[in-house]
């Protein structure tokens, strides 16, 4: 007699994997992460990965917990049910101040069977330490005040140097302060407690790569536990330091400016002018100039140029141009130029820093773009798939990472597609843009849609200092006919 087949069913977990929530600090407190201002911009991004065996009418709704009150969901139509991930935009005004608890509930093929997810708790912050800058017509932050106990620091200074952080509006405890002097980034230390002064003892030995100069920038900023930063910056002060007498003398920088700015109005266009000088028997006939530009731009990394100058003619000037894109992308930051001089079998000597702030409007980081598709319309989507060419930065390092997106919200609704690619820049030459190539599988998914394409970049830098994720422009590209189109 034939056994009964016994009736199949496919198993659903009980308790589905967490969201994911992409650019949220790990491990802020007893939160699983932090979620900071720049996330909740465009509306916060939440992804759903598949862990259930999808079919169509699957209903996935994002709730906060623990009363299942729904922010966002979707309903998954035929084909859907073959992604792998599902994404969702919150907007910011569904989403309280402090901690949080978020989750999503999979209600199968639309019926009562339904599973909820592990809840992730997560702590929203809005808040930059320092708040508002109350006075942008002066460079630095006006709420952020500190005092160095010496402006000269010289052999004796270098043991015992302190600087005294004071107190800003909307401080907290876990608050980091990230203080820097010339070459030097000092570890960052946590504030003493809210409303208290901050003493920070710098080293011997950080003093010593600040580097020696008349015009040494020292500065701070703050981040707050979740990634808010101050911004801007808190004001530069100039400390002279003088720890070797060996050292040479700085260049240069032959502008008309104030001493220790470069107007790159004024600059208008040409190349940063240096000169170097020593008398002849500092600088005889044979030895060589190794001069270096280092700028640092405001939004993170270094623009770096540099030559080798032969001292033909001793006792007289030598001459070394930046070119003026590399002066110009630092522009809100500052600028290093020093040399080292050379001469086969003998001790290098360096020479001291020559130090300037850059004064003009901030560069922005250029929209990235589709190749070979006029007006930024991808009509018919190529089979091939489609390259993105995302524009040289002049302060681009091989070490930066950056994170290619491209994004759409469903108007009406918080259904998000979104296709990201994430990689560090490596050995591209300078000045040569990078190219990437987003598939035709992940093109068809934003077919008659009008999605945003951007990028943010994130200098090598950036967990051991306090610049932000730096965002491009944004460029709104069609893909395929418009949807009004039948």
């Amino acid at each position: 007699m034939p056994t009964k087949k016994a009736k199949t069913s496919e198993v659903k977990p009980k308790f589905l994997d967490p969201l994911f929530i992409p650019g949220m600090s790990p491990g802020v407190g007893n939160h699983a992460g932090g979620i900071p201002k720049r996330l909740l911009t465009h509306g916060l991004t939440v992804m759903v990965y598949k862990n259930w065996p999808a079919k169509p009418k699957d209903k996935i709704q994002v709730v906060l917990m623990p009363g299942l009150i729904v922010l966002a969901e979707q309903t998954l139509l035929p084909g859907d049910e073959a992604n792998e991930s599902f994404a969702f935009a919150i907007p910011d005004s569904r989403l309280p101040e402090g901690s949080v608890t978020l989750g999503y509930v999979v209600h199968y093929e639309g019926g009562p069977d339904s599973n909820t997810s592990n809840p992730l708790d997560v702590l929203v912050k809005r808040t930059r330490p320092a708040g508002d800058d109350k006075n942008q017509v002066i460079p630095g932050h006006s709420e952020l005040n500190f005092k160095p106990d010496y402006l000269e620091i010289r052999e004796f200074q270098s043991y015992r140097t302190t600087v005294t952080i004071d107190p800003y509006p909307e401080m907290d405890a876990g608050d980091l302060i990230a203080l820097r002097l010339g070459d030097y980034n000092a570890p960052r230390q946590q504030v003493s407690g809210v409303g208290k002064q901050t003493v920070i003892a710098l080293s011997r030995d950080g003093i010593v790569k600040a580097g020696n100069g008349n015009n040494r920038l020292m500065s701070f900023s703050v981040a707050d536990l979740v990634g808010n930063v101050s911004t801007p910056r808190s004001r530069n002060i100039p400390v002279l330091i003088d720890l070797d007498r060996n050292t040479l003398a700085p260049p240069i920088i032959n502008t008309q400016d104030v001493a220790g700015f470069i107007d790159l109005e004024r600059l208008d266009g040409k190349p940063l002018h240096i000169q170097l000088f020593l008398p002849d028997n500092l600088g005889p006939a044979g030895y060589t100039y190794h001069v270096t530009y280092r700028g640092y731009p405001k939004l993170g990394g270094v623009v770096l140029e540099e030559k080798y100058i032969t001292i033909e003619n001793p006792g007289r000037y030598e001459n070394f141009f930046v070119p003026n894109e590399k002066v110009r992308a630092c522009a809100g930051g500052r600028v290093e130029i020093s040399y080292l001089l050379l001469k086969t079998g003998l001790p290098t000597r360096p020479s001291k820093f020559a130090t300037a702030q850059v004064v003009d409007a901030i560069v922005k980081l250029q929209a990235p773009f589709f190749l070979n598709h006029t007006n930024h319309v991808l009509n018919p989507i190529p089979k091939d798939g489609a390259a993105v060419e995302i524009p040289w930065y002049a302060w681009r390092n091989p070490t930066d990472k950056i994170e290619l997106i491209f994004r759409h919200v469903l108007p009406g609704s918080n259904q998000v597609t979104l296709y990201t690619d994430r990689f560090t820049v490596g050995n591209v030459p300078e000045g040569i843009p990078i190219r990437r190539l987003i598939p035709y599988r992940e093109l068809l998914r934003f077919d008659r849609l009008t999605p945003e394409l951007y990028y943010v970049y994130e200098p090598e830098q950036y967990l051991n200092a306090t610049a932000d994720i730096n965002e491009s422009d944004r460029q709104v590209v069609q893909v395929g006919p418009p949807a009004a189109e039948v």
